[in-house]
């Protein structure tokens, strides 16, 4: 079983078309950040003299001075920092109010009462919801959906299932390998980019201050309602582990696709739109999703990017229990893994072979 599941990933990882798309993502990966962040990046210096408790005399010298020292790139950085200080101070806290879908005011779990530097994991889990959501869905649609295609396309299906190995080893080997190679694309895509912004901040810092406090941009503080009180390094590894799990979700939707496929263009295609239209119509386009809100709640693509299950909270009622957002979304999501897996292996089992 070992030596088969080598052998199918090894087809996989192999595929020309991996090679490819692999080295183009990488260096867009690269020149994107370079060139849509450019500069230096290290403003650990500027929020030095305001690291701590926010106090009434930092809110008092942020409201004077941060308005007049936007122009510079310098002082964007200390911008940062005054920012930040205005943001989160009390007063500011207790003037902003916020409201969920159903209209009800959000509650904060986490009130971020001090500021540290902590801006490179903004740009660290910012990857996925902008880029690697879409890295993945790339490398996994070339690399799995000819994994049962192939077969089809080569003859090699009806050897195969009346083989030793046939049937349900070959199924079970071909899902081993595909799990294999989708955690693969995302630690490769991680480490990635985990080297190039430490290259880039020539820090980590921040690692262990609360990820209310961290934001990707000046103004973007994207977990301020998190109800999870994680550690940026914490929820970076939440984050990833999320990001794998979806990507496999996907996976498996994927293969059952391939299985079912006479061709891979056909698999590529079918598998596109089931993923692609919810993740270009909400999370591109922005469109507004009205009666189809379910849609953008519980769409694959969303587990792959992961953002929006652990910004805000959100509790549903299912049949007469209160669930969060993310348990459900978790039981729905596995409901369809072991449903696509176990059609997978049935319909190889038994469907006639494509001509």
């Amino acid at each position: 079983m070992i030596r088969l599941t080598q052998f199918e990933f090894y087809k996989i990882i192999t595929r020309k078309s991996i090679g490819i798309a692999l080295s183009i993502l990488i260096v867009f990966l690269v020149v994107y950040s370079f060139w849509r962040h450019p500069g230096i990046m290290d403003g650990s210096a500027f929020y030095k003299p305001y690291e701590g408790a926010i106090t009434t005399e930092k809110v008092k010298v942020a409201h004077n001075q941060y308005d007049s020292i936007w122009d510079s790139t310098k002082g964007r950085y200390q911008y940062g920092a005054l920012y930040d200080i205005v943001f989160f101070s009390p007063e500011a806290i207790k003037n902003s109010t916020r409201y969920d879908d159903h209209g009800n005011i959000m509650e904060r779990t986490v009130n971020v009462s001090e500021i540290y530097y902590n801006k490179p994991w903004g740009y660290l889990l910012e990857y996925i919801d902008q880029f690697g959501v879409v890295f993945m869905m790339i490398m996994i649609l070339l690399g799995l959906a000819p994994v049962f295609t192939e077969e089809y396309v080569l003859g090699t299906a009806s050897l195969l299932r009346s083989s030793k190995r046939g049937k349900s080893k070959l199924v079970s080997a071909k899902c081993i390998a595909s799990i294999l190679y989708v955690v693969m694309c995302a630690v490769l895509f991680t480490g990635v980019n985990l080297v190039l912004y430490w290259l880039r901040f020539g820090n980590l810092a921040g690692a262990d201050t609360s990820i209310q406090s961290v934001g990707m941009y000046v103004y973007s503080f994207d977990y301020e309602f998190s109800p999870y009180t994680f550690t940026a390094f914490q929820y970076y590894l939440v984050q990833l582990f999320t990001h794998i799990a979806g990507s496999l979700v996907f996976a498996s939707i994927v293969l059952l696709v391939s299985v079912l496929s006479s061709t891979s263009f056909i698999a590529i295609i079918t598998n596109t739109v089931i993923v692609g239209l919810p993740y270009l119509a909400f999370d591109v386009l922005n469109l507004n999703s009205g009666s189809l809100k379910w849609v953008e709640k519980f769409s694959i693509s969303t587990m792959i990017r992961v953002t929006g299950l652990y910004q805000t909270p959100i509790n549903y009622s299912l049949f007469g229990l209160n669930m969060s957002y993310l348990t459900l979304y978790i039981v729905v999501m596995a409901f369809i893994t072991v449903s696509t897996i176990l059609a997978t292996y049935l319909i190889f089992h038994s469907r006639e072979v494509f001509s």
